[in-house]
């Protein structure tokens, strides 16, 4: 089975959100209500895309840390189809999910973000039933690895896909979700790891001629980004 592309909102008005998800979810496998949207816009927004677009599955970026079992449930009752908790949460709290997303047919998704003995945390949260483990490769912590090494002349921290390598060698039952600034230039290196999920946002929607401006990339300019990256997924 090929990779699966989602798409990561964490940003924009809601109106911008659902405009952006009603056009785009026939070009992508899931879309992610990411944690900030979540905040702002509640599970309403994931309701209203759920019911607009029943056969998209959703992944709600919760950050679950604690209280696993309420937030669970009503993210998977809003129409989740995947719902995200820290790896540093305790077990019990993540097998509780896990126990919960069965009940609903749905996934969870640990994150490694902020995990320093990475390779360890990944062999053990993949003992609890997670179907994904994700971890950030992209383009900020590259910058950071550039900088720090050209400022310094030493290494700041691992490549982002070295630490995404680390990852997948210790995975055994779940897949790997690997995101964050890949793009149409980096994604064959991303795809060498064999991902189950490859988490775009930044690529898609960011103006490459000027990062820093808000000014919206057009919808055909995002559907063509989005055509090149599953081209080259396979």
């Amino acid at each position: 089975m090929s990779a699966e592309l989602q798409l990561v909102f964490d940003h924009g008005k809601r109106h911008e959100l659902i405009q952006s998800a009603n056009e785009m979810a026939d070009y992508v496998d899931i879309i992610e209500i990411g944690y900030p949207e979540l905040v702002t816009f509640g599970l309403d927004i994931v309701k209203e895309i759920h019911d607009a677009h029943p056969g998209l599955r959703i992944c709600v970026d919760a950050k679950v840390f604690h209280g696993g079992s309420g937030v669970t449930r009503r993210c998977f009752e809003a129409g989740a189809s995947i719902v995200t908790v820290l790896a540093g949460a305790p077990n019990p709290v993540i097998q509780q999910m896990v126990r919960h997303a069965r009940e609903y047919d749905g996934a969870i998704m640990c994150d490694m973000d902020g995990i320093k003995r990475i390779g360890k945390r990944t062999a053990e949260v993949d003992t609890l039933g997670v179907s994904y483990v994700s971890i950030s490769s992209g383009y900020l912590m590259e910058h950071e690895y550039e900088l720090h090494k050209r400022n310094h002349g030493s290494i700041f921290q691992v490549r982002p896909l070295e630490l995404a390598g680390a990852v997948k060698r210790n995975l055994i039952h779940a897949g790997l979700a690997i995101g964050t600034g890949i793009n149409e230039e980096n994604i064959s290196s991303v795809m060498k790891l064999n991902p189950k999920i490859v988490m775009v946002g930044r690529g898609i929607f960011q103006n490459i001629e000027d990062p820093t401006t808000d000014r919206a990339v057009p919808m055909d300019v995002r559907l063509q980004r989005i055509a090149a990256l599953k081209a080259k997924m396979g």
